[in-house]
């Protein structure tokens, strides 16, 4: 088992924590109207978010790579280690598993996802990052 980069483990909740104030700035800053007519605002929006779930990703693989000696197939794979080695609980690994999935939509345009639905997962789920830090810096970063 290869010792944990805690450097870079930081560095990525670092960049995650931009993304969302950055996030939070535009919707304090904007009114919903004025983001949903703006094409440039959604697009800055959606890869605000896709940026922060590869962070995530990148998280979740080093972590699987290095702390549990485990080579994942894909994203949702590297979640299931996790979940195996009882890092993240079930309603954890469909949370993040879903935010996943939002990503792949987004970046393999697998279905449209429209303005609305991006503004909705940037008002009311910017905690799920929250909840995946506390749970990594709890569980590795002490």
């Amino acid at each position: 088992m290869s010792p944990l980069d805690k450097n870079k483990v930081t560095k990525k909740i670092l960049f995650i924590k931009e993304q969302k104030e950055d996030i939070k700035k535009l919707l304090y800053e904007k009114k919903k109207e004025e983001i949903l007519s703006d094409p440039w605002l959604i697009k800055g929006l959606k890869y605000s978010l896709q940026t922060a779930v590869e962070a995530m990703i990148d998280i979740i693989y080093h972590i699987t790579a290095k702390h549990f000696n485990k080579a994942p197939v894909d994203a949702r794979d590297a979640l299931n280690i996790l979940y195996n080695f009882k890092v993240i609980d079930e309603k954890e690994l469909t949370l993040y598993s879903k935010m996943i999935g939002f990503r792949n939509k987004i970046v393999h345009g697998y279905e449209e996802v429209s303005p609305e639905k991006v503004i909705e997962i940037a008002e009311n789920n910017l905690n799920d990052f929250d909840k995946f830090v506390k749970k990594i810096k709890e569980n590795f970063l002490q």
